[in-house]
Protein backbone atom coordinates (compact mmCIF):
# COMPACT_ATOMS: atom_id res chain seq x y z
CA UNK A 1 0.00 0.00 0.00
CA UNK A 2 1.62 3.44 -0.84
CA UNK A 3 2.55 5.62 2.15
CA UNK A 4 0.27 8.18 1.09
CA UNK A 5 -2.89 6.17 1.51
CA UNK A 6 -1.56 4.83 4.77
CA UNK A 7 -1.30 8.42 5.82
CA UNK A 8 -4.82 8.92 4.63
CA UNK A 9 -6.33 6.19 6.46
CA UNK A 10 -4.25 7.31 9.58
CA UNK A 11 -5.57 10.79 8.92
CA UNK A 12 -8.99 10.00 8.37
CA UNK A 13 -8.70 7.67 11.44
CA UNK A 14 -7.56 10.70 13.31
CA UNK A 15 -10.71 12.60 12.32
CA UNK A 16 -13.33 10.68 12.81
CA UNK A 17 -12.06 9.60 16.42
CA UNK A 18 -12.25 13.00 17.61
CA UNK A 19 -15.63 13.19 16.18
CA UNK A 20 -17.22 10.73 18.12
CA UNK A 21 -14.39 11.74 21.55
CA UNK A 22 -16.45 15.19 21.20
CA UNK A 23 -19.89 13.20 20.76
CA UNK A 24 -19.49 11.20 23.39
CA UNK A 25 -18.16 13.57 25.47
CA UNK A 26 -20.97 15.94 24.69
CA UNK A 27 -23.52 13.04 26.07
CA UNK A 28 -21.64 12.20 29.51
CA UNK A 29 -21.93 15.92 29.90
CA UNK A 30 -25.43 16.03 29.99
CA UNK A 31 -26.06 16.21 26.14
CA UNK A 32 -29.85 14.87 25.03
CA UNK A 33 -29.50 11.65 25.70
CA UNK A 34 -32.54 10.37 26.64
CA UNK A 35 -33.89 11.84 22.88
CA UNK A 36 -30.61 9.53 21.11
CA UNK A 37 -31.52 6.70 23.31
CA UNK A 38 -34.95 6.51 22.67
CA UNK A 39 -34.28 6.73 18.80
CA UNK A 40 -31.81 4.02 19.06
CA UNK A 41 -34.40 1.56 20.45
CA UNK A 42 -37.03 2.72 18.35
CA UNK A 43 -34.43 1.68 15.33
CA UNK A 44 -35.25 -2.01 16.38
CA UNK A 45 -32.96 -4.76 15.56
CA UNK A 46 -31.22 -2.19 13.19
CA UNK A 47 -29.37 -0.21 15.86
CA UNK A 48 -27.21 -2.55 17.01
CA UNK A 49 -26.46 -4.25 13.58
CA UNK A 50 -25.81 -0.76 12.61
CA UNK A 51 -23.52 -0.54 15.65
CA UNK A 52 -21.12 -3.87 14.72
CA UNK A 53 -21.24 -2.83 11.54
CA UNK A 54 -19.21 0.33 11.75
CA UNK A 55 -17.40 -0.70 14.63
CA UNK A 56 -15.76 -3.72 12.24
CA UNK A 57 -15.34 -0.44 9.47
CA UNK A 58 -14.05 2.21 11.91
CA UNK A 59 -11.21 -0.20 13.69
CA UNK A 60 -9.76 -0.83 10.37
CA UNK A 61 -9.29 3.13 9.93
CA UNK A 62 -8.67 2.67 12.61
CA UNK A 63 -10.72 4.41 15.39
CA UNK A 64 -10.16 3.77 19.03
CA UNK A 65 -11.92 0.59 20.14
CA UNK A 66 -12.90 1.68 23.41
CA UNK A 67 -14.06 4.99 22.21
CA UNK A 68 -16.39 2.91 20.20
CA UNK A 69 -17.13 0.90 23.70
CA UNK A 70 -18.02 4.20 25.52
CA UNK A 71 -20.76 4.98 22.98
CA UNK A 72 -21.70 1.92 23.04
CA UNK A 73 -22.33 2.04 26.32
CA UNK A 74 -24.36 5.32 26.39
CA UNK A 75 -26.71 4.42 23.43
CA UNK A 76 -27.55 0.66 24.36
CA UNK A 77 -26.54 0.36 28.80
CA UNK A 78 -23.71 -1.12 30.35
CA UNK A 79 -25.51 -4.95 29.43
CA UNK A 80 -26.47 -4.84 25.80
CA UNK A 81 -23.75 -2.37 25.32
CA UNK A 82 -20.93 -4.58 26.78
CA UNK A 83 -22.08 -7.73 24.21
CA UNK A 84 -22.33 -5.46 21.19
CA UNK A 85 -18.31 -3.87 21.84
CA UNK A 86 -17.40 -7.27 22.54
CA UNK A 87 -19.14 -8.93 19.49
CA UNK A 88 -17.96 -5.52 17.37
CA UNK A 89 -14.50 -5.64 18.72
CA UNK A 90 -14.58 -9.96 18.08
CA UNK A 91 -15.78 -9.69 14.11
CA UNK A 92 -13.15 -6.53 13.93
CA UNK A 93 -10.62 -8.33 14.66
CA UNK A 94 -11.37 -11.12 12.46
CA UNK A 95 -12.00 -9.29 9.41
CA UNK A 96 -8.42 -7.36 10.25
CA UNK A 97 -6.84 -10.15 11.03
CA UNK A 98 -7.76 -11.70 7.24
CA UNK A 99 -7.58 -8.45 5.51
CA UNK A 100 -3.80 -8.18 6.83
CA UNK A 101 -2.90 -11.74 5.25
CA UNK A 102 -4.35 -10.45 2.21
CA UNK A 103 -2.19 -6.93 2.32
CA UNK A 104 0.90 -8.30 3.26
CA UNK A 105 3.78 -7.23 5.98
CA UNK A 106 5.02 -4.05 4.01
CA UNK A 107 1.36 -3.05 3.69
CA UNK A 108 0.78 -3.47 7.04
CA UNK A 109 3.95 -1.37 8.40
CA UNK A 110 2.29 1.27 6.26
CA UNK A 111 -0.91 1.36 8.04
CA UNK A 112 0.20 0.98 11.73
CA UNK A 113 4.04 2.39 11.63
CA UNK A 114 6.79 0.70 13.80
CA UNK A 115 4.05 0.17 16.06
CA UNK A 116 3.55 -3.15 14.54
CA UNK A 117 6.95 -4.61 15.50
CA UNK A 118 5.85 -4.54 19.34
CA UNK A 119 3.30 -6.66 18.11
CA UNK A 120 5.18 -9.09 16.76
CA UNK A 121 7.15 -9.43 19.79
CA UNK A 122 4.47 -9.93 22.02
CA UNK A 123 3.02 -12.74 20.10
CA UNK A 124 6.50 -14.49 19.24
CA UNK A 125 5.64 -17.51 21.02
CA UNK A 126 2.42 -17.83 18.54
CA UNK A 127 0.32 -19.18 21.16
CA UNK A 128 -3.06 -18.34 22.33
CA UNK A 129 -1.87 -16.86 26.15
CA UNK A 130 0.48 -14.28 24.02
CA UNK A 131 -2.47 -13.06 22.07
CA UNK A 132 -4.67 -12.80 25.80
CA UNK A 133 -1.17 -10.84 26.62
CA UNK A 134 -1.38 -8.34 23.59
CA UNK A 135 -4.93 -7.88 24.27
CA UNK A 136 -4.70 -6.86 28.12
CA UNK A 137 -1.36 -4.68 27.37
CA UNK A 138 -3.01 -1.28 28.19
CA UNK A 139 -0.39 0.61 25.33
CA UNK A 140 -0.88 -1.69 22.26
CA UNK A 141 -3.78 -0.15 20.13
CA UNK A 142 -6.34 -3.13 19.48
CA UNK A 143 -6.31 -2.00 15.27
CA UNK A 144 -2.17 -2.72 15.49
CA UNK A 145 -2.62 -6.19 17.04
CA UNK A 146 -5.18 -7.01 14.42
CA UNK A 147 -2.82 -5.69 11.80
CA UNK A 148 0.24 -7.23 13.01
CA UNK A 149 -1.35 -10.64 14.35
CA UNK A 150 -2.39 -11.32 10.89
CA UNK A 151 0.92 -10.79 9.32
CA UNK A 152 2.74 -13.11 11.90
CA UNK A 153 2.35 -16.95 12.50
CA UNK A 154 0.14 -16.79 14.88
CA UNK A 155 -3.31 -19.39 14.53
CA UNK A 156 -6.47 -17.93 13.48
CA UNK A 157 -8.05 -20.10 16.69
CA UNK A 158 -5.80 -19.24 19.24
CA UNK A 159 -5.79 -15.42 17.79
CA UNK A 160 -9.53 -15.27 18.37
CA UNK A 161 -9.92 -17.11 21.33
CA UNK A 162 -7.08 -14.99 22.80
CA UNK A 163 -9.21 -11.89 21.21
CA UNK A 164 -12.28 -12.72 22.31
CA UNK A 165 -10.80 -13.30 26.00
CA UNK A 166 -8.64 -10.24 26.50
CA UNK A 167 -10.75 -7.94 25.27
CA UNK A 168 -13.52 -8.12 28.16
CA UNK A 169 -12.16 -6.08 31.13
CA UNK A 170 -11.15 -3.09 28.80
CA UNK A 171 -14.76 -3.48 26.51
CA UNK A 172 -17.26 -3.80 29.98
CA UNK A 173 -14.99 -1.11 31.45
CA UNK A 174 -15.23 1.74 28.90
CA UNK A 175 -18.41 0.63 28.26
CA UNK A 176 -19.51 1.75 31.94
CA UNK A 177 -17.92 4.82 31.54
CA UNK A 178 -19.92 5.21 28.46
CA UNK A 179 -23.24 3.80 30.59
CA UNK A 180 -22.98 6.51 33.45
CA UNK A 181 -23.81 9.11 31.35
CA UNK A 182 -26.59 11.35 32.78
CA UNK A 183 -25.15 10.68 36.01
CA UNK A 184 -22.95 12.94 38.10
CA UNK A 185 -19.58 13.47 37.43
CA UNK A 186 -18.13 11.53 40.42
CA UNK A 187 -19.55 8.34 39.09
CA UNK A 188 -18.41 8.69 35.91
CA UNK A 189 -14.69 9.13 37.22
CA UNK A 190 -14.87 6.58 39.63
CA UNK A 191 -16.30 4.12 36.67
CA UNK A 192 -13.06 5.16 34.45
CA UNK A 193 -10.86 4.92 37.12
CA UNK A 194 -12.07 1.37 38.48
CA UNK A 195 -12.06 0.36 34.90
CA UNK A 196 -8.56 1.68 34.03
CA UNK A 197 -6.81 -0.40 37.20
CA UNK A 198 -8.42 -3.31 36.65
CA UNK A 199 -7.59 -3.08 32.57
CA UNK A 200 -4.07 -2.73 34.28
CA UNK A 201 -4.06 -5.09 36.92
CA UNK A 202 -4.99 -7.50 34.08
CA UNK A 203 -1.90 -6.94 31.91
CA UNK A 204 0.36 -7.12 34.30
CA UNK A 205 -1.06 -10.31 36.02
CA UNK A 206 -0.96 -11.72 32.01
CA UNK A 207 2.55 -10.67 31.92
CA UNK A 208 3.80 -11.96 34.83
CA UNK A 209 2.06 -15.82 34.11
CA UNK A 210 3.01 -15.04 30.16
CA UNK A 211 6.30 -16.31 28.51
CA UNK A 212 9.48 -15.18 29.17
CA UNK A 213 11.71 -13.58 27.20
CA UNK A 214 14.82 -15.91 26.31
Amino acid sequence: MPSSTAARLRLVGLVVGVLLAGGLALLLLGGDLATVRRAVAASGAWGPVVFVVLHVVLTLVPVPKNLLAGIAGALFGLGAGSALSWGGAVASAWVTFELAGRLGADAVDGITGARVERVRRVLRERGLLAVVIARLTPFVPFTVVNYGAGVSRVGRRDYLLGTALGVVPGTVAYVAVGASAGQDATTILLAGGAGVLLLVAAGVLARRLGPRRP
